[in-house]
């Protein structure tokens, strides 16, 4: 990867700073009939019309579309421990779906550990999650693979596999499964997915790594040829692409102890492919971010151990930059989309 210098930012305060334009008040306003109105009434007038313009509702300033996020919902009818507050994700979510319908999103995607454990608690929460209005999109996590058969997750998650690609108005996105070679991947002890995943983390014990954690995971080489070719299609089709998965790849976007095991291997192939933008994960209930080499690394905070406020997210997406914030919230964090070198995909 290089040498090259990241920039870290709290994904958890929401930024009050908006693009830099110059505005031809008298444009939207008649100067003429602002002459005629008593200066209490002007006042408020130029804030809002200001305001309308520098959060996206003036003239050019409306995204081309938005999505809305949660990571790590993780509920469960069990005490508060360590920080989770297992039991309070569940309303969380019901407000995280009220703050939902006041924006047009295109989708809603949940980035993992849609529970802690258990079919029981997965099947109070779900209808819930259902009742968003919008396409709903679901990634794999530790903790839903772990106890739940991956059939069923897949049936109620109307996932069409475990790994896979969907597309809006030009972008391209691709869900990856962390948990595709590992250990409490929901395989049989024979199954040469867990096999593999026995072999790495030995390999990762024996070399001290920080993320030879049985609860992590990797997404393997016949998933990393997938992606490969997603993102050659992509490039070729003049698409830019957000990849989604429950781990981060790069340590600066998160504590390096949750890094999916084969991170190395995955950050090589998304920063040799020109069209990619953004790589979205949860895990690491803290949050955090990082851009590295043109690509933004996300992690968004976990709903069971932040507020709905906090956890809740919209991404606008618009032209030349990504737009993160809270959902019902105008102000967020700008992302800006570089235009990346012509690279080959390793």
């Amino acid at each position: 990867m290089g040498a090259k210098a990241s920039t870290v930012i709290n994904p958890n305060i929401a930024s009050s700073r908006v693009p830099t334009k110059k505005i031809r008040f008298a444009k939207y306003v008649d100067r003429g009939y602002l002459k005629t109105m008593p200066r209490s009434l002007v006042y408020p007038l130029v804030l809002v019309t200001l305001a309308r313009l520098a959060y996206g509702q003036g003239e050019g300033r409306q995204p081309i579309f938005s999505f809305g996020v949660v990571a790590d919902i993780q509920y469960a009818d069990q005490p508060t421990a360590i920080g989770r507050e297992y039991r309070r994700s569940i309303g969380k979510l019901q407000s995280c779906e009220s703050m939902l319908r006041g924006e047009k999103t295109s989708f809603v995607v949940q980035l993992g550990d849609f529970v802690d454990v258990g079919l029981e608690n997965f099947n109070r929460l779900l209808p819930i999650f259902q009742q968003i209005p919008a396409p709903r999109y679901s990634v794999l996590g530790n903790h839903d693979v772990n106890d739940i058969p991956r059939e069923i997750l897949l049936k109620q998650l109307e996932m069409p596999a475990a790994y896979y690609a969907f597309g809006v108005r030009g972008w391209r996105f691709l869900v990856l499964d962390g948990m595709q070679e590992s250990v409490h991947g929901g395989w049989p002890e024979s199954d040469p997915r867990y096999l593999a995943g026995r072999d790495t983390l030995a390999a990762l014990e024996k070399e001290h790594a920080v993320n030879a954690k049985i609860w992590n995971g990797a997404v393997g080489e016949r998933q990393r040829k997938w992606l490969r070719q997603n993102l050659a299609e992509a490039a070729e089709k003049g698409e830019r692409v957000v990849v989604f998965c429950h781990f981060p790849v790069l340590a600066r976007s998160c504590r390096p102890e949750h890094l999916l095991w084969d991170h190395p291997q995955v950050l090589a192939i998304l920063e040799s492919a020109p069209s990619m933008v953004a790589y979205m994960n949860g895990h690491d209930h803290k949050g955090g971010y990082a851009e590295h080499d043109g690509v933004h690394y996300l992690t968004f905070p976990a709903m069971v151990e932040h507020s709905a406020e906090q956890s809740c997210k919209v991404v606008d997406v618009f032209p030349d930059r990504l737009v993160v914030r809270t959902a019902g919230n105008p102000a967020g964090q700008e992302l800006r989309i570089r235009i990346r070198r012509d690279t080959t995909l390793p």
